[in-house]
């Protein structure tokens, strides 16, 4: 039985060590984004929300979900949006379990929970990221109504695909009927004239030899006019 609570400033001390056994055993470092005592503090504070999943006494997982307000860390400033909704953003941060743990469905647990609790705040714009090289990553943020709209390099220049989500209603209908586009996770270039021409991504499917793809619609960003 899984347990999903609120994190507070007590628990900085869980969320690092949860960070540095989640690192270290990793593969590929470049996937996940560690964060500064500093910043979890702040998330932990007023700037955010963070749920920890527990099973029994363990907490086996958490969600880190930031509100820049007026810090100069802001993915919005990568797009359009107008600055004057730059206090209406929130990120969806980090997200981290237990290696033993994946596969429960506890990030979709964490999503849930986080997307019922800003529903009712004045958050209108959720932005995230996920490298192309975690097509799981890719594919949950998918799962909770975030789109992959652009790739951008942050944390120091690494390369990261940018997630919008509206909030709390989600995306509206695409149009453009049912025409689609698939591009490897791995063809950057490729993905990045897609976005440049106004495609975004929709799911992640893998084809005959198991090779990861982003399948892409046509839908520019809602705010792309310049209006919220």
């Amino acid at each position: 039985m899984f347990d999903i609570r609120p994190l507070g400033p007590a628990d900085l001390g869980l969320v690092l060590d949860m960070q540095e056994r989640i690192s270290s055993s990793l593969m590929e470092k470049d996937i996940f984004q560690t964060s500064t005592p500093e910043f979890i503090s702040y998330c932990l504070a007023d700037g955010g929300r963070c749920y920890g999943v527990s099973y029994g006494r363990e907490t086996v997982a958490y969600r880190m979900v930031y509100f820049p307000r007026d810090r100069e860390f802001n993915l919005s400033r990568d797009t359009s949006l107008p600055p004057s909704e730059y206090r209406h953003v929130g990120h969806w941060d980090t997200i981290a379990v237990l290696p033993e743990w994946r596969g429960h469905g506890l990030a979709r647990l964490m999503n849930a929970r986080a997307l019922a609790d800003l529903a009712g705040t004045d958050i209108r714009h959720l932005f995230a990221t996920s490298s192309p090289k975690n097509p799981h990553g890719v594919r949950s943020l998918i799962e909770a109504g975030f789109r992959p709209v652009d790739l951008v390099r942050k944390f120091g220049g690494k390369l990261r695909f940018l997630f919008y989500r509206p909030s709390p209603g989600g995306w509206a209908a695409a149009s453009g009927g049912g025409t689609e586009a698939s591009v490897p996770l791995s063809s950057t270039d490729e993905l990045e004239r897609a976005f440049q021409d106004g495609w975004t991504g929709i799911r992640v499917a893998h084809d005959e030899r198991g090779v990861a793809h982003l399948r892409m619609k046509r839908q520019p960003l809602p705010f792309s006019d310049g209006q919220p």
